[in-house]
């Protein structure tokens, strides 16, 4: 065991937090792609999840449907293809079918 690494906790922790609607100041607010990986969602399916950095801050972003149907609507061939871009974004309202109500979310509004 590497005890430099049980020194301290950010190796167990994650080092990114969720990308939320407090995060993004408007939709003129541009966000760097710098990777893409995949993850189990809720229903057991594989989507995509993307690392999103502003600044020296970076953010976890996955991909609902309604997310990556206006990633490849935009012409960008494959989740990896993300990479590199920068992505911009609106916040909607959208329904949390957990809560049964309107929440406020965010949906890519432009990929260049």
């Amino acid at each position: 065991m590497d005890k430099n690494k049980i020194d301290s906790w950010d190796s167990y922790c994650g080092k990114n937090s969720f990308l939320k609607v407090e995060n993004v100041k408007g939709e003129n607010d541009a966000f760097a792609v710098t990777e893409v990986s995949e993850f189990i969602g809720d229903d057991g399916n594989a989507k995509p999840r993307i690392i999103v950095e502003k600044g020296s801050e970076s953010y976890i972003f996955d991909l609902n449907v309604t997310n990556s149907n206006f990633c490849k609507n935009a012409g960008i061939q494959n989740p990896k293809s993300l990479v590199g871009k920068k992505m911009y974004f609106k916040i909607v309202l959208a329904r949390n079918p957990k809560l049964k109500t309107e929440v406020e979310s965010l949906r890519i509004a432009k990929i260049v």
